[in-house]
């Protein structure tokens, strides 16, 4: 009895000792502890537990949560969209409508070509020119119908971008658009009077050129040459520039973009129509506006371009790519690819596209304003004074216009400023006696080199 008592002692100790060791081993989670434990993946989820819930990140490059794709659709991220390519021309399309609008772009190139032609008239008034330039719809400002039609306007859109008009007021209100109207003014009241009499140092008039017949004020300046050639900056560039490519204005329609969003009666977003505006302030007027630098790209002949009607930077594209060659290409890409960004909700890519357009329009008004500049200086002391103050006017004009190209990836930073840009025209116009009758070839060298300095090349590089 003893011997039966004692093995069921030890044989109940062992059963204990079991049971206990295997619970210290158990490998079974516990799914409601608040421990990860057993085989469970996540604090009292996954393994044998319920699936654990993973939130989705929008920018960590990985589908995750409820995602439809990588960093987009489901409950928390963007829309996902389907992607397209950059087209070989600039052609987008939306259920088989073309999405491309840039109308009002035309018409205001068209319109500033007129109010320069009034400029060359010396019958017009000054009254005449400002009501073209302030040009008011319905109002007969001009030789064509459809541009007396329109509610468009050169003026408002002179140093009228969202960067000049919000932020920058009182240099678009007061300071730029009072340089334009002066620039009419001088035209009528000190030109205009002179007309049909030899220019002579500090006396208005004419002076040949050639077969050409340039009209100057009494210090040498083609004020036509400067008007238009300003306007390349305060009215194209900076419409360009510092509006319909500003990544501040373009992001006000990022959420209308991302779902959608189309224009009532239109076939484009907001976005996609403000991107389209400014590739029409380049290349409003091409004959073909699909494709309007065809004869500057591979395999093209540049003897074929033409830029029609345009006096702006459409017109002197030929000429800076044959010194930079590429400049063409890189600007009309960019114009592709940054659309084509915008349809693909893409707007890191359309900025870094935006980024570039500052930079080549930069350099193609800058290397004008240095072309005119030596071409000028090749001038002075010679006998074709028409000629010499005819270049030097347009440099004026291009100098003037240095002031509104914005430096890539920045938010107010300019390759020049407004006191820069003075002090240059200081420099060739104002200190010299009776400007540009004694201005010297240091002066305008002075300029070009400085003016190149801002950028990759040097001013021996331009012709």
């Amino acid at each position: 009895m003893k011997t039966l008592k004692y093995f069921s002692i030890v044989l109940m100790a062992g059963l204990f000792f079991v049971a206990c060791s295997n619970d210290d081993d158990a490998t079974g989670p516990t799914c409601t502890d608040g421990i990860q434990n057993g085989d469970e993946t996540g604090v009292d989820c996954g393994g044998s537990c319920a699936p654990c819930e993973v939130a989705a990140t929008c920018d960590d490059g990985i589908q995750n949560g409820d995602e439809e794709g990588v960093d987009c659709g489901g409950s928390s991220c963007s829309p996902c969209t389907t992607g397209i390519e950059i087209p070989a021309t600039y052609v987008f399309e939306r259920n088989g409508e073309s999405t491309v609008s840039f109308s009002g772009q035309t018409t205001r190139l068209l319109m500033a070509r007129e109010v320069l032609g009034l400029l060359r008239d010396n019958t017009s008034t000054e009254a005449d020119i400002d009501a073209a330039f302030d040009h008011q719809e319905g109002a007969m400002d001009f030789s064509d119908d459809d541009l007396n039609a329109s509610d468009k306007q050169v003026r408002n859109k002179t140093a009228g971008s969202y960067v000049f008009s919000q932020l920058l007021p009182a240099v678009a209100s007061i300071a730029v658009k009072a340089d334009f109207d002066g620039y009419i003014a001088e035209q009528v009241n000190e030109v205009f009077p002179f007309w049909n009499q030899v220019a002579t140092e500090g006396n208005a008039g004419q002076l040949p050129d050639g077969s050409s017949t340039r009209y100057v004020n009494a210090r040498g300046l083609e004020v036509d040459q400067a008007f238009i050639k300003g306007l390349t900056g305060a009215f194209v560039s900076d419409q360009i520039l510092n509006n319909y490519t500003d990544p501040g204005q373009l992001a006000q329609f990022e959420d209308d973009n991302d779902n959608d969003v189309i224009v009532d009666g239109k076939t484009y977003t907001d976005m996609e129509h403000d991107w389209d505006e400014a590739y029409g302030y380049f290349f409003g007027v091409a004959a073909d506006g699909e494709n309007p630098v065809a004869a500057l790209l591979d395999g093209g002949d540049p003897g074929d371009f033409s830029s029609g009607s345009d006096e702006f930077l459409y017109k002197y594209v030929d000429n800076v790519e044959a010194n930079f060659d590429g400049t063409a290409a890189a600007i009309f890409d960019a114009y592709k690819a940054g659309r084509t960004a915008i349809v693909n909700k893409d707007y890191d890519e359309r900025d870094a596209q935006a980024d570039i357009l500052r930079e080549k329009i930069a350099m193609l008004v800058a290397v004008r304003a240095i072309h005119y500049l030596k071409a000028g200086a090749s001038g002075v002391g010679g006998t074709n004074q028409g000629g010499t103050f005819h270049d030097l006017s347009e440099a004026y004009g291009f100098i003037y216009s240095l002031q509104f190209l914005r430096s890539p990836g920045s938010d107010l930073a300019f390759y020049f400023s407004r006191d820069e840009v003075l002090g240059y025209l200081d420099t060739i116009y104002n200190t010299p006696t009776n400007g540009f009758w004694n201005v010297t070839t240091e002066n305008l060298d002075e300029v070009a080199e400085a003016i190149a300095a801002k950028f990759s090349f040097t001013a021996a590089e331009v012709d």
